[in-house]
């Protein structure tokens, strides 16, 4: 049994370095063989990337010996590039808090950038928003147990008052917050329906 362990640990960084190495890797060995530059150069497009991506499909193929078609691969890449490249598609990368990456065609930059603005400006108004609503549960959550008279570690009841009074104006300025925040969100899905 403890030959077993003491194999087991000596092997366990070495299979963690094979995990990590694969982890790196923008393609698996099945896809290298299977070889569908076309499919792979199309799921590239539609994530935004750039034409130097092959380059690294190139490094993680060496190992079996497969060599990428350029060709096929960006005629894919050129396809989902225009799946990528709408205002749908800039917009709600920006609602995941993302710029949009510089592949899409001059043209249309312009307008590309304003829909990925509205999406980050959307993005951050929904983080504001939990973050205010976790306070005002935080706040609410004390409120109630010093109104029910627990000391929370203050000195004395005096102490306690003065925070459940001054809590009771948080607990206003955060619904406020979270009134005004929502009313913008609901403003923007208004405004980007694509």
């Amino acid at each position: 049994m403890l030959r077993f362990v003491r194999r087991l640990t000596l092997s366990l960084p070495i299979l963690g370095g094979v995990f990590l190495l694969s982890g790196c890797a923008t393609l698996s060995k099945q896809e290298c063989m299977l070889g569908d530059w076309q499919a792979i150069g199309y799921n590239d497009g539609v994530a935004g990337y750039h034409s130097d991506r092959l380059a690294s499909h190139a490094k993680a193929c060496a190992k079996t010996g497969v060599a990428p078609g350029y060709r096929a691969w960006e005629r894919g890449r050129q396809s989902g590039l225009k799946q990528y490249c709408t205002t749908n598609s800039a917009y709600n990368i920006g609602r995941r808090g993302r710029k949009l990456n510089n592949v899409c065609p001059v043209a249309l930059v312009s307008s590309l950038q304003q829909a990925n603005q509205r999406g980050l400006d959307y993005y951050t108004l929904e983080s504001q928003l939990d973050k205010d609503e976790r306070l005002l549960n935080e706040h609410q959550e004390e409120f109630d147990k010093l109104e029910s008279g627990e000391m929370l570690g203050f000195a004395n009841e005096k102490e306690a008052r003065k925070r459940l009074l001054s809590l009771a104006k948080e607990l206003r300025q955060a619904e406020r917050r979270i009134n005004t925040t929502q009313r913008q969100l609901d403003y923007l899905n208004q405004l980007n329906r694509y």
